[in-house]
């Protein structure tokens, strides 16, 4: 039967915790913000210091527009591939969400959860290598895969997809050979449970280091599989490899990972640099650190990215579907010619060139917040479009690991002329993710053992 065990609600006063350094597994964090800094109050407002960017410089501009660069060589998609936007929400301001959280467990260091279609059971991915289908009236293994995963630090078993359309679901690892590992398995179409014999490498990536494993697993709008991977590790991106096109390491990958008879996966038409001499035609977006978590709005099709920071600035990331492209394409995140809005490795280009000379756009962050009041490590990250909590509809929500302070982001107010409004809505401490569930409802993850759904106060 479901783990109800934590029975009590988590009221919005939220809870300081210790800061930490690299080391410190960045599945978790809190946050401060700028354009919208400051959290005390009621609502979060005023601009952040920015004053380690020059006012000319490209990152400081508000705008999440994808158009490229003046002079930007961008492939462009092809033929058929062109995206129609979908309507957006209404006008804002939204009205200020009332949160408690009605958590449930305990589960083994979850870290996320997941959603299969036709499904109203939520998959609990839990980091030793386990996934649970849970609901009301039960609690069900359907894969472990503990013999397979590192778990320690930021490693483990980190993401899970279901396909849209087939019976196979796909998984993301860290193996005992401490590299990132993509395996598709597939499921009794009845109880979900996952196959062990059918298990199928579709993708693996050498980890030079043990951190910033990215890990996330995302089907987009397109039906593509879109898979999230860390810069590599250490510390300040040693080796140069998140703004360099020949390495998929600090990226956003898109493949279709159903593959042929001849190959394990195929790269679907429109990636940007498919035909870019010496990329790796598998990269959608670039310049990302470790963004642990990433989510499609499943109204607009906008892809929201909550990246790590290294040790001061943490980032959440936008890129709408605008111009008849799809989010993100191409784009340009900045590390590590940025940390956050502030210049960080100098000896990478501002202009939003990646490594290669390749013009491409620079996407500044719509949020960023310091390592201040036990802040660290930001978590991503979903918009809320269910239909039980009308008041949260509409608004962005994340928060940080460390802290375990869960802020929204009201998506009206991003775009325009004045800094993103963000709000505090609750303290959950090992906070490591808040996705949908299979009913749009949200729930927030944390290490600690607990999932809870945001409900109404």
């Amino acid at each position: 039967m479901i783990r109800r065990v934590l029975v009590s609600c988590l009221a919005v006063a939220l809870l300081g915790c210790s800061g930490g350094d690299d080391d410190v597994p960045e599945a978790s964090v809190r946050p401060s913000l700028v354009p919208t800094t400051s959290l005390a109050g009621d609502d979060a407002g005023g601009a952040g210091s920015t004053t380690d960017v020059p006012a000319t410089d490209p990152a400081t501009t508000t705008s999440t527009s994808l158009t490229p660069a003046p002079g930007a060589d961008l492939p462009s998609a092809p033929p058929g591939q062109e995206e129609t936007p979908p309507p957006t929400t209404t006008p804002g301001p939204l009205p200020r969400p009332s949160v408690r959280l009605s958590p449930f467990g305990p589960f083994e260091t979850p870290v996320d959860i997941a959603s299969r279609p036709l499904d109203t059971r939520i998959f609990v991915i839990e980091q030793a290598g386990r996934v649970r289908a849970v609901d009301d009236v039960s609690d069900e293994l359907v894969l472990d895969i503990s013999d397979l995963v590192t778990f320690e630090g930021e490693r483990g078993l980190l993401g899970l997809a279901f396909h849209p359309d087939l019976d196979v679901a796909y998984v993301d690892y860290v193996d005992t050979a401490g590299n990132t590992v993509i395996a598709e398995y597939e499921l009794d179409p009845v109880t979900a449970v996952f196959d062990p014999q059918s298990a199928r490498i579709v993708m693996t990536i050498e980890q030079p280091y043990a951190n910033h494993n990215g890990g996330d697993l995302d089907f987009g709008p397109d039906g593509q599989l879109y898979v999230s991977t860390g810069d590599g590790g250490s510390a300040d991106d040693p080796e140069r490899r998140a703004l360099d096109l020949s390495s998929p390491l600090g990226k956003l990958l898109r493949i279709d990972p159903l593959g042929t008879a001849d190959t394990p996966f195929s790269v679907p038409s429109g990636n940007p640099f498919a035909d870019v001499a010496g990329a790796d035609p598998t990269i959608w977006a670039f310049g990302l650190r470790n963004p642990w978590r990433i989510s499609f709005d499943a109204v607009t099709g906008d892809l929201w990215i909550a990246d790590v920071g290294q040790g001061t600035w943490e980032e959440v990331n936008l890129a709408t579907a605008v111009d008849g492209r799809q989010a993100g394409r191409g784009a340009n995140f900045g590390w590590s010619a940025y940390e956050g809005l502030a210049r960080f490795n100098e000896d990478q280009p501002a202009d939003g060139a990646a490594l290669d000379g390749t013009r491409a756009p620079l996407v500044p962050p719509v949020v960023v917040y310091p390592h201040e009041n036990g802040d660290c490590s930001v978590s991503g990250g979903a918009v809320y479009r269910g239909e039980r909590f009308t008041d949260l509809r509409g608004w962005y929500v994340a928060g940080d690991f460390c802290s375990g302070r869960m802020f929204a982001v009201d998506t009206t107010s991003v775009g325009t002329d004045e800094p993103a409004r963000v709000v505090e809505v609750g303290s959950l401490p090992g906070l490591a993710a808040v996705s949908p569930g299979p009913d749009g409802e949200l729930y927030a993850v944390s290490t600690n053992g607990t999932v809870a759904r945001l409900d109404p106060a």
